[in-house]
């Protein structure tokens, strides 16, 4: 795993250029270069301060803290800010002050366990992106136990997720009701788009089948046992890189206090939820 940070985020190319009188940051966006970069002359789209951030949400997940190194201010319901585009490297979007805005996120995450200490473990989010690889491992870190558990939670595969969309039961039968055949005729459709057999719950375009898909990840069968003892009776963080409403977030945090009684938990993203669970625009 550290070779494969290393490549995409040399650790060592971190400078922390932090000027502590900005308080208004944010980014400019050069949409013909498609060129993201930090800026001390606004907030819009993200605020990247030192002064504001992070900051902490609650009553987003019950008994929850979302906490996040970075403040949205707005942004569209498919998530498609800038900024996250650059630090994934996706859509074409590039950095232009790398070393500052990774310099900004290390000393956010260190700002984050000054506020909250006590922190036991970290377990990240199911996720292939290198970007949510390495903010967990920064992050893993500071915790009493510097090992990231990062094989716990999995996506489930399509034929799993089927089985749960078939039972007589299940939210999607009840949501559709006679149009049934009519969704899950769509929902075939999104299957094709995922990649070998596994479910990709982004692929799912419609807004109200998103909702009424009701599990799609799962506690990995083969490595369950060997974490008991660290997660029981601690307080354990949870890593994902970006929220928009939640879904897999929400979800890891149930499928964990289904088989685990840990102490706390609390979450850790770079940027925070746009909206609540009914999709109502947070005002925070």
């Amino acid at each position: 795993m550290k070779k494969i940070i290393e490549a995409i985020y040399d650790d060592n190319d971190f400078s922390d250029e932090i000027d502590l009188s900005l308080i208004s940051e944010g980014i400019d966006v050069d949409e013909f270069s498609r060129t993201v970069f930090m800026t001390d002359k606004h907030e819009e789209l993200i605020n990247t301060s030192v002064a504001n951030n992070p900051t902490v949400l609650t009553g987003y997940i019950p008994n929850v803290e979302v906490w996040s190194i970075f403040q949205r201010k707005s942004g569209g319901m498919n998530d498609g800010n800038p900024m996250l585009y650059a630090l994934k490297n996706e859509k074409g979007y590039v950095l232009k002050n790398r070393k500052k805005i990774f310099g900004r996120i290390e000393h956010l995450v260190n700002n984050f366990f000054e506020q909250k200490s006590g922190i036991d473990v970290t377990i990240m989010c199911p996720s292939s992106n290198k970007l949510n690889t390495y903010f967990a491992k920064l992050a893993s870190k500071k915790c009493k136990d510097p090992k990231l558990i990062d094989n716990l939670i999995v996506k489930m595969s399509i034929e799993e997720v089927d089985d749960y969309i078939f039972d007589k039961d299940s939210q999607f039968r009840k949501f559709y009701g006679r149009r049934f055949r009519e969704a899950y005729s769509l929902l075939q459709k999104y299957y094709k788009s995922m990649k070998n057999g596994v479910f990709q719950f982004h692929h799912i375009i419609d807004k109200e089948m998103r909702k009424v898909i009701e599990r799609t990840i799962k506690i990995s069968d083969e490595y369950w046992g060997d974490y008991v003892d660290a997660i029981n009776g601690k307080n354990i963080l949870i890593i994902d890189d970006s929220i928009t409403f939640g879904h897999t977030l929400k979800e890891s945090i149930e499928r964990i206090t289904d088989v685990f009684t840990p102490k706390s938990i609390t979450v850790l993203t770079l940027f925070s939820p746009l909206y609540t669970k009914k999709g109502e625009e947070l005002i925070t």
